[in-house]
């Protein structure tokens, strides 16, 4: 794992887990692919292989 900085839209296009959690376990469990390119920012870790975003504003009727 690298560390990277990334700007606030980077940070929000992909998912993330907090620093303390398992890498190891989102890839065992599927979540994440096992040749994923993850890098920690600050306290989390990213997933850089996928995107989540970013989500279209809501329009409040």
């Amino acid at each position: 794992m690298r560390y990277m900085r990334l700007t606030e839209d980077q940070k929000g296009q992909h998912p993330s887990i907090h620093y303390t959690g398992s890498v190891r376990g989102m890839k065992k469990l599927g979540y994440w692919g096992k040749n994923d390119i993850c890098v920690r920012c600050g306290a989390y870790i990213y997933n850089l292989s996928r995107y989540i975003g970013p989500y279209p504003a809501r329009r409040w009727r």
